[in-house]
């Protein structure tokens, strides 16, 4: 896991969300990528869908492509857990 230190909140991947944004095309690849940073100074945007069986765990859909993630209780630390294809494709 990869962690970095913005300005409120610590924003980490998994290995797997690594190996999942090599899938993504090149056109679309900058546009989740910045998504995933912007995440660290709004972690909550009003695009994103909390799950309902998973506290703390987000959807936010980007160009076709799915970022889950999870935000900490204290939202402090905002983990990638995945950067899926589709809305109901399974985490890896």
């Amino acid at each position: 896991m990869s962690l970095q230190q913005t300005g409120k909140l610590e924003l980490a991947m998994t290995y797997s969300a690594y190996r999942e944004i090599e899938l993504v095309p090149q056109t679309t690849v900058d546009n989740v990528s910045e998504a995933i940073l912007q995440l660290a100074d709004e972690p909550q945007p009003e695009e994103a869908v909390m799950l309902d069986d998973a506290k703390g765990c987000y959807y936010l859909a980007v160009d076709g492509w799915y970022i889950l993630y999870h935000l900490s209780e204290g939202m402090d630390c905002l983990t990638v857990l995945g950067v899926l294809d589709g809305p109901d494709h399974t985490v890896h």
